[in-house]
């Protein structure tokens, strides 16, 4: 039953993060792809509590690479807030992709 639902677990996150990055880079408009992104940071963000509180308390270690890849996600926001060129929008962009990616990749697998 818990194996089932952990299943349907990853599934679930795996197809919102999919969706999501491939949303984030196939809109070409600039006001469509703000709210994408900012869905990206935030569930970014929440892999990585989900990863880190799911670990035993001393695995803190584990729990520091797990917050460490939330913490790209803040870092891509701030490179957002700050580009001014499209590249440096596309590097925030690769950012966060980077961090939902190898979240959902710690989170299950690591």
């Amino acid at each position: 039953m818990a194996l089932g639902l952990l299943l349907l677990l990853f599934i679930g996150m795996s197809v919102v993060s999919g969706l999501g990055i491939l949303f984030l880079f196939l809109i070409k408009d600039h006001k469509k792809r703000k709210p994408v992104f900012y869905f990206l940071v935030v569930w970014g963000m929440l892999i990585a509590f989900l990863s880190a509180t799911s670990l035993p308390t001393n695995f803190i270690m584990q729990q520091v690479i797990a917050w460490a890849i939330g913490v790209v996600s803040i870092i891509a926001l701030f490179v957002y807030l700050r580009a001014k060129t499209e590249r440096q929008y596309y590097i925030s962009y690769i950012l966060v992709a980077c961090s939902v990616v190898i979240g959902i990749l710690k989170l299950f697998l690591f």
